[in-house]
């Protein structure tokens, strides 16, 4: 019997307000998959699961001329702003569709050249079937993709950038690894089937510096913290106790987004598997 499929709808705890939309759309091709690009050819397929609104999906189009790229997520509002977003004039090879990547794809075995995820299997609890169905559409020779957190560093460090990033690290599903994910993702392919030995195992970063992109970065997690995700952690997940938790939150992520020596950096696992 088969176990019955998540919803990848119901694992991703952070909501998507436009606070969260707003961090996702800052990601692109060249911030998130340079590690993938000098492996593309203009005649791949490829398909990014857990697109969010696309920013870095539309990316890979010219890098795939002659091919297709896919997008594929389970929030309809999302998939809506990413269709919003990436015109068919401008965009001739991209098409975007609702789906639950947790379930089975809605691809036939051996049919693209390229699997993409990024910051999606954090947030799952059975990453390894995610994997698997990625190795079933893969065609022979075929790569996936996957760039995931690790670690997360705020320096100067206060109470309120370590509350944080602690309840970040507990704001995920039941069973979902969060944080220490990036050291993980080369493993969690080995189970699924892929060898070790056709694997590049790396890593790369993320990093927001003074003075403007800390203080863009912190009015991002403020903004959150004062929304959806503030709710969320106090209401549903429970992760918090009370209003002042966040607020002390808030008011640390302020303080260090204006320190001139304020410098943030997220460590990313970056694997490519060959089929």
């Amino acid at each position: 019997m088969n176990p019955k499929p998540l919803s990848s709808a119901s694992t991703y705890t952070q909501g998507h307000s436009a606070a969260v939309v707003a961090s996702h759309a800052s990601r692109t091709v060249e911030n998130s998959a340079a590690f993938l690009l000098p492996h593309l050819k203009p005649h791949f397929t490829v398909v990014d699961l857990g697109c969010g609104p696309g920013t870095i999906t539309k990316g890979f189009c010219p890098h795939v001329a002659d091919g297709s790229v896919i997008g594929i997520d389970a929030a309809e509002s999302v998939i809506e702003l990413a269709r919003a977003g990436a015109s068919e004039k401008e965009y001739p090879n991209l098409r975007f569709c609702v789906g639950d990547i947790t379930a089975r794809l809605p691809l036939d075995d051996n049919s693209v050249d390229v699997v993409y995820t990024s910051q999606v299997l954090y947030h799952i609890p059975a990453p390894v079937r995610v994997i698997k169905e990625a190795l079933r559409v893969l065609k022979p020779g075929g790569m996936l993709a996957m760039r995931e957190t690790d670690t997360l560093i705020y320096h100067p460090a206060n109470a309120g950038t370590e509350a944080f990033t602690a309840t970040m690290a507990r704001a995920v599903s039941p069973g979902a690894q969060g944080i220490g994910s990036g050291r993980r993702i080369h493993l969690w392919a080995q189970q699924a089937g892929f060898e070790r030995s056709k694997m590049q195992v790396r890593a790369g970063a993320t990093c927001h510096p003074a003075p403007d992109e800390s203080r863009w970065w912190a009015n991002i997690q403020v903004e959150r913290l004062q929304g959806e995700i503030g709710r969320k952690w106090l209401e549903e997940l429970k992760i918090v106790h009370n209003q002042a938790e966040i607020d002390a939150m808030a008011a640390g992520l302020k303080a260090w987004g204006d320190s001139p020596e304020a410098w943030y950096v997220a460590v990313q696992g970056e694997v490519i598997c060959w089929k």
